[in-house]
């Protein structure tokens, strides 16, 4: 039986013979060239220690007289067959016989199939450990990616915790001014009120002693009023900025109101703010009228810095029933800018405000939520953009 082999022409043979055979010296492998009559022409190391022949011996030989159950054909070129040795054993095998450029010889490489089925398996690992390691490599890579996003999100977030400490520590500083300006300002009462029991004495004195019909009468008696009211007043801011503990006893809300007013009246018709009152009567609250009164002064306050420009500020008190208990609603409204949307849920944080630095501390409406819950009460806003705000503060009737 000959190999397939490529064919040509008789004068081109003639030219190409005689040919040297290829030096297969250097292979591993065990392998054999094949010649033109597909005899075997030259073995090397490798196929003379699997099959105990030796080069002189297979000389000549068919290649094909060495494979068993050999069967011609395309699939003859490669296949797994037994190839005789000269112990008379046969050796499992997988072969191959392929053609070599430029030439007419062919070589036959032959891998034992223990060693085939080695190196399969082998292969089998080596495959599996590629997968492990690329496995691992997208592991690895998720999870630096992962990292550097931590690290990215860390970064942020303390340079936010550093921005929020940096505000913070500005609000307490404006804190302790204001700490430092309230009790100063307790002290310029104590100051005041002695010239001004001074002044109310003196103008009694002139009043008595003078004739209703005389020419400084009348105008001694405008000092004696407006002497009056200033005394009033810092009375009232001395009973305000005193230090006590916050005992609760009935009160009248809307008295609460009114005292909060001599101290804020003048400052709003300087802001061209008109003040609009709707006291109801209603039923007395357990409370601190001290406490109550900084809530109303801190509303007040943010209702005018929401009306630069001036405006209406509405107060009004309620009686109220609900789920079986009655409440007194006090509301404080204003026709200012209104509150987004966006921070409204933000305005009873500490700290949180949207004035300039210098002109707000952020802790107005922490203050009061914490007060009006001191009441056990709440507060609710309602705001539009544009159309103003209103704050309600609901606190529970004295049963």
């Amino acid at each position: 039986m000959r190999l397939t082999r490529t064919s040509l022409p008789d004068a081109q043979i003639s030219k190409t013979r005689p040919l040297a055979i290829p030096d297969i010296s250097m292979i591993g492998a065990p392998v054999a060239v094949v010649g033109d009559g597909a005899g075997i022409c030259r073995v090397n190391r490798a196929f003379t220690e699997l099959t105990g022949f030796f080069e002189p011996e297979l000389k000549g030989t068919p290649v094909v007289f060495m494979l068993k159950d050999f069967k011609p054909g395309k699939s003859a070129l490669r296949g797994k067959s037994a190839l005789a040795a000269k112990n008379g054993h046969d050796i499992p095998v997988s072969y191959s016989i392929s053609s070599m450029p430029g030439s007419l010889f062919q070589v036959f490489t032959i891998i034992p199939r223990v060693e085939a089925e080695k190196l399969l398996k082998e292969l089998s690992e080596k495959q599996s450990e590629l997968e492990r390691r690329e496995r691992y490599i997208e592991c690895f890579r998720e999870g630096v990616l992962k990292m550097t996003n931590d690290l990215d999100r860390s970064e942020t977030e303390l340079k936010g915790a550093l921005r929020n400490l940096q505000e913070t520590q500005v609000q307490l500083i404006q804190s302790s001014k204001m700490t430092a300006l309230g009790e100063l300002s307790a002290s310029l009462v104590h100051e005041i009120s002695q010239p001004l029991t001074v002044i109310r004495g003196l103008t009694h004195g002139m009043l008595r002693t003078t004739d209703e019909n005389a020419e400084y009468h009348s105008k001694i008696r405008i000092i004696g009023d407006a002497a009056a009211r200033m005394e009033k007043i810092v009375k009232h801011l001395r009973t305000f900025s005193r230090s006590e503990a916050p005992a609760l006893y009935p009160l009248d809300i809307n008295s609460v109101v009114k005292d909060a007013l001599l101290i804020l009246n003048d400052h709003l018709l300087s802001h061209s703010i008109e003040t609009v009152l709707d006291l109801s009567p209603v039923p007395l609250a357990l409370g601190n009228p001290n406490r109550l009164e900084q809530v109303i002064i801190n509303l007040v306050t943010n209702a005018r810095d929401a009306m630069p420009n001036g405006g209406v500020l509405t107060m009004s008190t309620r009686d109220e029933a609900m789920d079986g208990r009655r409440l007194i609603r006090l509301m404080v409204k204003d026709s200012g800018i209104g509150i987004p949307e966006e921070i409204i849920d933000r305005v009873f944080d500490p700290f949180f405000t949207t004035k300039d630095t210098g002109k707000g501390t952020g802790l107005g409406l922490s203050i009061s939520l914490g007060i009006v819950r001191e009441h056990k009460g709440e507060i609710k806003i309602e705001s539009t953009r544009g159309f103003g705000t209103a704050f309600h503060v609901i606190i529970p009737a004295l049963s």
